[in-house]
């Protein structure tokens, strides 16, 4: 996968200010976006996805090979 450089400019939009995409980057309408906004002024945009544990079957996530010589603390253990 490659990176699709390009530009746009930002179009009022009622109360909003909008970003057009070029039809070339294949966003399809009606997807829902996380936007971060950082201290740069860099925006970034993340498809929001589905709860990808929602349908977890029991231990479908589990692996102790991380967790090796991890020990939790803080709020990780509910403090």
């Amino acid at each position: 996968m490659h990176a699709d450089n390009t530009t746009s400019i930002t179009r009022k939009l009622g109360d909003s200010v909008a970003i057009t995409l070029p039809k070339r980057l294949n966003v399809a309408v009606g997807q829902e976006y996380i936007i971060i906004k950082k201290q740069s002024g860099a925006i970034t945009s993340i498809p929001k996805v589905a709860d990808y544990f929602a349908n977890a079957e029991p231990d479908e996530f589990y692996t102790p090979e991380l967790n090796v010589g991890y020990t939790p603390y803080g709020s990780e253990v509910g403090e």
